[in-house]
């Protein structure tokens, strides 16, 4: 039972989506979102089922939070 308990969390760890997947997904479209640098972006995981589901990205004084839904990174207004 342990065993199985500590596979299944490897499992989790090694699913989720790395800072570097995002940012190579979401950094064009977040500097352009933001209106500031690719390189100013700082990220926040908000949501994590098997993988990353929903992040905030800020930027000069602003936010803007994207969930993943349907195979895409989708800007979303809360």
């Amino acid at each position: 039972m342990r065993l199985t308990g500590l596979l299944l969390m490897g499992c989790l760890v090694s699913c989720s989506t790395p800072l570097p997947s995002l940012r190579k997904e979401l950094d064009a479209r977040s500097s352009s979102d933001l209106g500031c640098p690719e390189k100013d972006l700082r990220y926040k995981e908000l949501d994590h089922m098997i993988s990353t589901t929903k992040v905030a990205v800020s930027g000069c004084g602003k936010t803007v939070k994207y969930k993943f839904i349907e195979s895409r990174w989708t800007l979303i207004h809360e």
